[in-house]
This record gives structure tokens, sequence and C-alpha cells, in this order.
């Protein structure tokens, strides 16, 4: 069920709450009581509260990759990026193609100062779905907080080819392009940019154009 994060119906129908697609995914669980109150503890932010409830269903079912996933989410959101790593873990043992939990260990790797750890990581979970294009983006992101540039550029171009209204992507594309000395492929970027978003160019001419 995480596996299909970005695109399960229950990110469009709980679009105007102010949750997480994360919470959105996991509240399309078919126990109304479940849903509510995980949109419920999520809408106070109540972290804690959800690492707890997390617990109590693992306490039930331990084999049940959605519970580990759900507790590192509320870890990380603690900025406690340790123990969320083995949470993930722990649903990547039961389910080892869920997109999401590989993504959300590399993000709190890479939260950890383990950015070499979280590349390898965000690879394998282009291996299970190479299309994501958020999966992209944070491959991308890691390679250019590295100023390796060569190898974010690639990885922001696929992040744009599989969703071209990616504006994050485009943003990223840019600054590579720009730190890399490609002026012309920098323009081609900010264009596509600013086709979505003016104020982000404009930003973006603000930082690194005046």
């Amino acid at each position: 069920m995480i596996a299909c994060l970005f695109l399960c119906a229950a990110c469009a129908q709980l679009a105007l709450l102010p949750i997480s697609p994360i919470i959105a995914a996991l509240s399309s669980l078919p126990d109304r009581d479940t849903s509510e109150q995980i949109i419920a503890m999520e809408k106070k932010q109540d972290w804690p509260g959800l690492v707890r409830y997390a617990q109590a269903k693992l306490n039930v079912n331990p084999r049940n990759s959605d519970w580990w996933f759900l507790q590192g989410y509320a870890l990380a959101r603690q900025s406690k990026h340790t123990e969320a790593i083995a949470a993930y873990q722990q649903a990547l043992k039961i389910s080892p193609e869920d997109e999401s939990s590989w993504l959300y260990l590399g993000y709190s790797q890479r939260e950890t100062g383990q950015s070499d750890v979280a590349i390898r990581t965000f690879s394998q979970a282009l291996r299970h779905r190479p299309e994501s294009a958020i999966t992209h983006l944070a491959l991308a992101d890691t390679y250019a907080k590295q100023k390796q540039f060569d190898r974010a550029i690639p990885s922001y171009r696929e992040s744009v080819r599989y969703d071209p209204g990616l504006r994050e992507g485009w943003y990223g594309l840019a600054v590579a392009y720009h730190s890399a000395g490609l002026r012309d492929r920098r323009d081609e970027a900010l264009q596509g940019l600013r086709k979505l978003d003016p104020r982000a160019a404009d930003e973006f001419e603000r930082l690194y154009l005046k």
C-alpha cells in the first residue's frame, strides 16, 4: 500500500487537510477508526503519540511493514533519525520492494551525515521503481549537497523527465548547471522553472545571477 504513496487515491481525497502524503496513504486503511486516529495525531503533530500508536499495532502484528514505516516516519519528524533508520529497515525486511521505506530511509541517513549510504539507498529504491521522480530528486539533491554536480545533473534530468511539473527538480537542475558552468543549459532549466513557478525563477535569478 505504501509503495503507491505518491499516486494513492487517498492523497487526492485528503488534499484539503493539513496532513502529509505519508499519513494520507496510511489513512487509506479500511479500518475507519484507525484512519481517523492517524489523521488526528498528524494534524496535531503528535509525533510521540504516533510512535506509541505504531508500537501498539506492532505489539499485535510485528510483521506489518506499514506500522514500522509509520513509526519511522514519526521518529524522523522528531529528528530521531537513528531510531527512524532502524524502523525503516525493519519495514524493508518485511516488504523489500516498498519504495517509500527506501526513500525515507535515505532521507534519515542523509540527515545523520551518511550521504554515501543514502546515495546507495536511493539507488536501491530506483531499482524497484526507476520511474520515481521524487526518488531521482532525492538522489540528485544528495549529490548536489556533496557538490558532485556532474552526477546530480543526470538525476535532476530524470526527475523532470518523469514529472515535468516537479518545480524542485527544475530548480535543482538550474542550480546544478549553474554550478557546473553550463550557462546555456542553466537558462533552459530556468525557463522550465519559470513556466511552473515564476516566483521561484525570480528567486533563482536573485541568488545566482545578480
